[in-house]
């Protein structure tokens, strides 16, 4: 008897016997234990869903992908299995942890290979094609790892739903019905632009809302700090290996004083915020290529404050979206019939700000500081 979950995005997901054995690995289990959104619930207090359910919602999004796109049964169970485990191998506070990992070279896909390694024995499939696939490797691999993908589709969703805002709402059925392999690439049929649109505009709009929010930012930073304090006697690999309740519990074991401060929702202030209307667009790139620490120590010496933190600008990438449109029998970038990938590309500018954040009392000598050393 096949076994089925109950999911408050996609309604019955269906389980097969060696999936059902997978998620009941340890390995897997862990996922409960780690917040898709790390400490957002901070702002958004219903935003305690999990890794594990995401995970699944992945995994039953990819066979649906799997289900339009006519793939053998070999290939659909590759496919569903790379979404059950793309996110097994996140450590700690989800993206919090991922960015220290990066530092060192490596990803959280990286270390989500090294479980698919360990499980290799329950699975019926090619364990490097499912790696391949969580890398984004293979003609299939779009489907989990690409601009538009059962990922993707599932966290806007599912983000949405938890933090109770009204951006993250998509068309998937739309998408997945008029998706193809053409030349061993994965293409929507040209139908499917609004519904690729929508996509497109929901991410915009969950990163302007609730990804990149202040106070969502302040609390990032705040735990990406104690997280590099944990560190300095820790191994990278240890840290990533933990679910939250064990870096929480570790990390107030060893007195880190930011991190208490953060699990007690006392909180930084948002000192400055400068953006292109402040800052030229070329200065906001040196700037992120610039030391975080370099600045907030030049800060503190003209504010004389001691407790500051620099939220460094994410730029906007140049990169093409990866997606590609079929019309007429021919295949185009979805740039070319569309103007919203470079319209959001261009409003992603306005996302782009460095933050410097301190305690409360410091808010005034820090904010002069800030524009004195930056502007």
């Amino acid at each position: 008897m096949p076994t089925f979950i109950q999911d408050s995005i996609h309604g019955y997901i269906k389980l097969n016997d060696e999936e059902e054995t997978i998620i009941d690995r340890p390995e897997f289990q862990r996922l409960r234990r780690i917040q898709q959104l790390g400490l957002s619930s901070l702002v958004y207090p219903s935003a305690t869903h999990n890794r594990f359910q995401h995970s699944i919602g992945v995994m039953h999004v990819a066979g649906k992908f799997a289900e339009g796109l006519n793939l053998d049964n070999q290939k659909t169970k590759e496919l569903r299995i790379a979404g059950l485990l793309h996110d097994a191998g996140h450590g700690p506070f989800s993206h919090a942890s991922e960015v220290l990992a990066e530092r060192e070279g490596f990803s959280h896909e990286d270390m989500s290979c090294k479980v698919v390694d360990s499980l290799e024995a329950d699975l019926s499939v090619d364990a490097d094609r499912v790696k391949r696939i969580i890398k984004g490797e293979l003609e299939i691999g779009r489907v989990v790892a690409g601009d538009v993908d059962a990922d993707r589709m599932d966290y806007l969703q599912r983000d949405a739903h938890a933090t109770g805002v009204n951006y993250g709402h998509i068309d998937a059925d739309t998408i997945v019905r008029l998706s193809e392999i053409d030349s061993r690439r994965l293409v929507f049929d040209y139908k499917a632009i609004p519904a690729l649109e929508s996509l497109l505009t929901a991410r915009f709009h969950m990163m302007k809302s609730v990804y990149l929010h202040k106070t969502c930012l302040i609390a990032d930073k705040m735990l990406e700090r104690s997280l590099e304090n944990f560190l300095y006697d820790h191994d990278i690999d240890e840290l990533m290996k933990m679910d939250d309740y064990e870096a929480h519990t570790q990390l107030l074991k060893e007195g880190n004083g930011i991190y208490r401060d953060l699990s007690q929702r006392k909180l930084f202030k948002n000192a400055v915020n400068l953006d292109q209307n402040d800052l030229s667009r070329k200065r906001l790139e040196e700037l992120s290529e610039s030391s975080e620490k370099d600045i907030e120590s030049e800060i503190k010496q003209i504010s004389g404050a001691k407790d500051i933190l620099v939220d460094l600008p994410t730029i906007p990438s140049n990169r093409e979206f990866e997606i590609r449109v079929k019309r007429n029998g021919e295949i185009y970038p979805m740039s070319e019939l569309s103007s919203i990938p470079s319209a959001l590309r261009e409003a992603e500018w306005q996302l782009a700000n460095i933050g410097v954040y301190c305690k409360p009392e410091n808010t005034e000598s820090v904010k002069k500081a800030s524009r004195k050393a930056l502007v």
